[in-house]
C-alpha cells in the first residue's frame, strides 16, 4: 500500500525539516574554525566567507520552513520517513556548496562528493585528475575543505538527524521513530535525550582513541584525526589522491602507510562496525560484552576466514588488512589501484562477499548486516526442522535470546533478496 500525505501531514514534515536544518547549520562552524586555525585567510580569505554563507543559507532555510509551516500536531511514524529523506536530500546539497564554491566544481559533482561523504559510501570525484590539469582536486583543496569532507563522513556515520534530535524532540516516544527510520533502532536507554548523548559520547571517545592510535603510529595530528573519523564511520576517504599508498605531500614528506597504521585502522574500523549497544554495555563495565555478542564474534570469524583465503595471494599484512577493510565496509586501500587491478578474480570475489555481508546492526557499517545473515542461516535450519516434525509441532525460533516471529524472519529474508 502506498503511503499518502495530506497537506496537514506535509505541514508537520516541513516544520520538522526546518528545525533539523536550523540546528544542522551549526555544522558549518567546524570547517570555519579549522580554516582560521590553519590561517587560510592569509592566502584564501574567501574560504571563511563561503563556510559562513553556506551555514547562513542553511539556517535561514530552516527558519523559513519552521515559520511558514507552524503546526501543533505531533510527529508520527509516517512523517518520520519523509523527514529523513528530505533532510538528507536538502542538507547534502547545502553541504556541497563549499566544494562547489572553493574548488569551482560543477554543482552536480559537488553534490556527489557531499552525498558520498554523508552516506559514508566513500566514492570520490576529487581523487581523479581534472580535465584541465593532471593534479587531483583533493591535492589542491585547502585543509579546511578536506576536514569538512571527513567531518561530513563522520557525522553521516552516526546519522545527520541524530545530530539535531536533542533540540527537535522533547521525549522518547515521539523521536524514537526518527531513530528507527535512520536505522539506529537500538534503544540504549528509555529516554531519548540520554540515548543520543550516550551514542555521541561513545562515538567521540572512539574517534579520540583512534586519533591517538594513528598519531602514535606515525601520522601527523591532522591526518590522524581525518583518518580516524573516516575509519570509525567506515567511509574509507583519504586526505590526498594517493591516500595511504604513496607520498603525503600535504604534511609529511613520506608515506603514511606502515604496519602500525594498518593495525590501528583495522581496530578503528572494527569499532565502527560493532553495534553501539555493545559499546554501551562495555562502557557500563560489562567487559565480556564484545565476546558475548554473536555479531562481533561472527565478524572476527568471517574476517579471519576471508584473510586465510587471500593471504596466499596478497601476503599476511595485506591479506588481513583487506579482509577487515571489506567486512567492516571501511574501504581503505594500502596498495596502488594499478596493482589491485592485477589481483586474481578469486581475491576480488572474497572481498566482494565480505563487503556484501557487512557489519553489525546498529553500527556505522553497511552491507546486509551480520545479524540478518545469522537469522537467514538459522531460518534454513528452522525450515528443515519444521518439515521433519509433525505439522502441529511448535518450537521457538530464537536469536540473541529473543523469539522471532514468522513476519520478522520473512522481512529479513526479503531484505536480503532485495539487497542481492
Amino acid at each position: 500500500m502506498i503511503v499518502s500525505y495530506s497537506l496537514r501531514d506535509l505541514r508537520i514534515v516541513l516544520r520538522d525539516v526546518g528545525e533539523v536544518l536550523r540546528l544542522a547549520a551549526s555544522a558549518f562552524i567546524v570547517p570555519l574554525i579549522v580554516s582560521v586555525l590553519f590561517l587560510e585567510f592569509r592566502t584564501m580569505p574567501e574560504v571563511i566567507f563561503y563556510y559562513a554563507i553556506a551555514g547562513l543559507i542553511t539556517f535561514l532555510i530552516g527558519i523559513i520552513l519552521k515559520t511558514l509551516f507552524k503546526s501543533e500536531d505531533k510527529t508520527t511514524f509516517k512523517h518520520a520517513f519523509l523527514i529523513i529523506v528530505l533532510v538528507w536530500l536538502i542538507f547534502v546539497g547545502l553541504a556541497a556548496l563549499p566544494f562547489s564554491w572553493i574548488l569551482g566544481m560543477p554543482f552536480l559533482d559537488a553534490y556527489f562528493e557531499s552525498m558520498s561523504a554523508l552516506t559514508t559510501t566513500g566514492l570520490s570525484i576529487m581523487m581523479a585528475p581534472t580535465e584541465s590539469s593532471s593534479v587531483a582536486l583533493l591535492d589542491i583543496a585547502p585543509l579546511s575543505l578536506i576536514f569538512w569532507r571527513s567531518f561530513l563522513s563522520w557525522v553521516g556515520g552516526i546519522g545527520i538527524v541524530v545530530l539535531a534530535l536533542m533540540g527537535l524532540f522533547g521525549y522518547y516516544t515521539k523521536a524514537s521513530k526518527l531513530i528507527i527510520a535512520e536505522g539506529r533502532e537500538e534503544r540504549l536507554k528509555a529516554n531519548l535525550i540520554n540515548s543520543v548523548r550516550e551514542i555521541w559520547t561513545i562515538y567521540t571517545i572512539m574517534t579520540i582513541i583512534g586519533t591517538a592510535m594513528l598519531y602514535l603510529s606515525g601520522m601527523d595530528p591532522f591526518n590522524a584525526l581525518n583518518y580516524s573519523m573516516s575509519a570509525i564511520s567506515t567511509t574509507g576517504m583519504s586526505t590526498t589522491s594517493v591516500g595511504l599508498t604513496g607520498q603525503n605531500s600535504g604534511w609529511l614528506n613520506e608515506s603514511m602507510h606502515n604496519f602500525w597504521v594498518d593495525i590501528s585502522l583495522i581496530i578503528i574500523m572494527a569499532m565502527g562496525e560493532t553495534s553501539f549497544y555493545v559499546h554501551y554495555l562495555f562502557r557500563k563495565k560489562n567487559y565480556r560484552a564484545y565476546f558475548e555478542d554473536a555479531e562481533f564474534k561472527t565478524l572476527l570469524v568471517i574476517g579471519f576466514i576471508s584473510a586465510l583465503f587471500i593471504i596466499p595471494k596478497l601476503g599476511i599484512e595485506n591479506g588481513i588488512f583487506y579482509a577487515f577493510s571489506a567486512i567492516t565496509c571501511g574501504g581503505f586501500d594500502i596498495v596502488p589501484t594499478s596493482i589491485v587491478r592485477m589481483w586474481p578474480e578469486f581475491v576480488k570475489l572474497v572481498l566482494i562477499v565480505a563487503m556484501f555481508i557487512g557489519g553489525s546492526s546498529g553500527s556505522t557499517a553497511g552491507g546486509i548486516k551480520i545479524s540478518r545473515l545469522l537469522i537467514f542461516l538459522k531460518s534454513i535450519g528452522w525450515k528443515a526442522k519444521q518439515v521433519l516434525l509433525p505439522k502441529d509441532s511448535f518450537f521457538p525460533k530464537k536469536f540473541e535470546g529473543r523469539n522471532l516471529s514468522e513476519e520478522e524472519i520473512a522481512e529479513v529474508n526479503l531484505f536480503i533478496l532485495l539487497y542481492t
